[in-house]
């Protein structure tokens, strides 16, 4: 496997082709380049990131077609749990940036589907709230992304799906290392 492999990038893995990742982890062991193991892991992480991204695409599409992004509706879930809430807290939460967390605020708040107001206990703060539109098509949104959620873990057992969410909550609540 010295030199590089051709691949073909339009045709879907099968036997006789092997995938980029088949090709990526026997170079790394192959030219020593990590231990096994590590390559084991970088498996595991190209694995997560070809997941989320598509995940995040397919998710995309759905909300795109209700009206707003997928991380617009991500505000809109955030609010509806929790309530009013700064935009900084907001920002946070949702891991995104204050810019980009700004653009989809500004979005939403176009559309009618949130409302920001001055706080009345501290005039400087400004509340970020969904409206009753922005509440009553969140329910919309949240069906329709059930669905596809559902779609997407069908593969998997109830007890596969219940270890993965167990082993994926111990990876995203752990310090960074």
């Amino acid at each position: 496997m010295g030199g590089p492999i051709l691949l073909d990038v339009n045709s879907r893995h099968t036997q006789a082709q092997p995938s980029f990742r088949d090709i990526l982890h026997a170079r790394l062991v192959e030219q020593g380049t990590v231990p096994p193991d590590v390559a084991d892991r970088t498996d595991l992480v190209f694995n997560l990131t070809k997941f989320w991204n598509r995940l995040g695409q397919d998710a995309e599409s759905v909300h795109r077609r209700l009206g707003w992004s997928w991380a617009g509706f991500r505000l809109m879930n955030l609010l509806w749990v929790a309530g009013p809430l700064e935009a900084r807290h907001l920002t946070r939460l949702s891991g995104a940036s204050r810019a980009a967390t700004s653009a989809v605020l500004n979005t939403l708040e176009r559309d009618g589907l949130i409302s920001r107001d001055r706080s009345e206990s501290d005039r400087r703060q400004v509340l970020v709230s969904l409206t009753e539109e922005g509440s009553s098509r969140l329910m919309e949104g949240l069906r329709a992304q059930a669905e596809r959620d559902r779609a997407w873990f069908a593969v998997l057992t109830p007890e596969e799906q219940q270890q993965l969410g167990r082993l994926l909550m111990r990876l995203a609540d752990q310090r960074t290392p």
